[in-house]
């Protein structure tokens, strides 16, 4: 009996060891909308690696931005955009591992929470404004249609099937696949780095937006290949991506280039155009039509100080047909300064709402 005993509790031993070993997966879950990134990378770790951020404001960034550690932090949110491994160690807690971390961002923020983002320059310094992609569609209110087209049926069912089909197929793969690119398709990538190339120059239109323009083609070669996987969603995406699957894609990533930029002009990242809003609005309030250099700076204190610091604003509404110089008249003769030149107002300067420049 004494012999049946100690096995028995030789087997409780072992049974209650193994008990110990097992870990309880963590309930499976898609996305968060407020998590703080403390939080998140725990979800990142219990989760596999993948989380999302899914919500209808900016509160994502305000916390990110320091709201309740009164420092900025958002380190897993710059290494979930490139698949970055990610481990965390924190006083009386065990350490998280990410192998590969993967977050996902669909945030839709009011404009003046875009506009805030510069408010938090660790947010554009750090590298974190030049990973997204971004959209700033015109605002519909007063236009908005009460009977709007639904979209189709059989596109409706058509995305379902794509997306449950790639989901499956994706998920039942033992390990990671690499997409490749067809010769003419690589010689169509080499082609874009050599079209951006020139656009960082100071006076082209990327000059101010380094970070986020450094990452445009990158973003497009992304972009094919989600097209790629989607056109292929049958398990056929070991096919060399095509030129015309990447020409797909620098239409898309033409969109959202065109669309960081306005992003970047309502974060403030292009000060001669933040100076020519700024004029601009002035104009449209006061019905002017006609002003000086000195008339702005009157009214624009403190952000003019002298007329040397309206000449780049005034210079881009030139530029863009908002305003003209006019002709200077005939100095008259003796001593003196010469007169002030004087500004005519475009009409469509004067209306509401104002197009931008």
């Amino acid at each position: 009996m004494a012999v049946v005993r100690e096995q028995h509790l030789a087997d409780a031993r072992i049974a209650a060891e193994r008990l110990q070993e097992l870990q309880v997966p963590a309930e499976p879950r898609l996305f968060s909308d407020d998590a703080t990134p403390e939080v998140l990378t725990s979800q990142l770790a219990q989760q596999g690696g993948r989380m999302a951020v899914l919500s209808p404001e900016g509160e994502i960034f305000s916390i990110a931005a320091g709201r309740y550690s009164g420092a900025p932090h958002f380190a897993v949110l710059k290494h979930g955009h490139a698949g970055e491994g990610m481990r965390i160690d924190r006083v009386g807690r065990a350490s998280e591992v990410i192998e590969s971390a993967h977050v996902t961002l669909g945030i839709c923020p009011q404009p003046d929470v875009l506009a805030g983002l510069a408010d938090t320059p660790q947010f554009r310094g750090q590298g974190l404004l030049g990973r997204l992609l971004y959209s700033v569609p015109a605002p519909l209110l007063g236009y908005r249609d009460a009977s709007p087209e639904l979209i189709p049926a059989h596109i409706a069912q058509t995305y379902t099937d794509t997306l449950t089909s790639l989901i499956t197929r994706l998920h039942g793969l033992s390990e990671p696949v690499s997409l490749t690119f067809s010769d003419a398709g690589t010689a169509a990538v080499q082609e874009l780095l050599r079209e951006t190339e020139p656009r960082f120059r100071p006076g082209n239109d990327l000059a101010h937006m380094p970070d986020w323009g450094g990452k445009f083609p990158g973003a497009v070669v992304r972009i094919a290949g989600l097209l790629h996987l989607a056109h292929h969603h049958h398990g056929t995406w070991t096919r060399p991506i095509s030129t015309e699957t990447f020409a797909c894609a620098r239409q898309i990533g033409d969109y959202f280039l065109t669309h960081a930029q306005a992003a970047y002009d309502l974060i403030g990242a292009d000060p001669d155009l933040a100076d020519a809003r700024a004029l601009r609005d002035w104009l449209a309030r006061t019905g002017t039509h006609r002003f000086t250099a000195s008339d702005a700076v009157q009214a624009l204190r403190p952000r003019f100080r002298k007329v040397a610091d309206t000449e780049a604003g005034l210079r881009v509404l030139d530029a863009h047909g908002w305003i003209r110089r006019l002709p200077s008249a005939p100095r008259a003769n003796g001593p003196g300064r010469a007169r002030a030149a004087v500004y005519e107002v475009h009409p469509h300067a004067l209306e509401d709402p104002p197009r931008d420049p």
